[in-house]
């Protein structure tokens, strides 16, 4: 479930992106910094905490997360729904 949580994520922020005028970086990839090189905005993260619930069926609690350690890399992401889903 891990790969394809982390391939669904990545079409989403690259559609997110796409959607905005910015581009994909070419070496996008798990690790590549999502919050702290300014690559995805805020109101993003809520989206995609939104997305990562319907996909998994699992609600998430957000209240425990720093962003910007936790959600800050897609592997981060997926680390994060794994050990704090409800």
């Amino acid at each position: 479930m891990s790969d394809i949580l982390k391939a669904q994520i990545a079409e989403f922020i690259t559609g997110k992106l796409k959607d905005s005028g910015k581009g994909v970086p070419e070496n996008f990839d798990n690790t590549t910094p999502l919050i702290t090189s300014g690559l995805i905005e805020s109101l993003y993260l809520l989206e995609l905490a939104v997305f990562i619930e319907e996909e998994t069926g699992t609600p998430l609690d957000l209240t425990t997360v720093d962003f910007t350690k936790e959600w800050d890399t897609i592997d981060g992401i997926v680390n994060f729904t794994h050990s704090h889903s409800k």
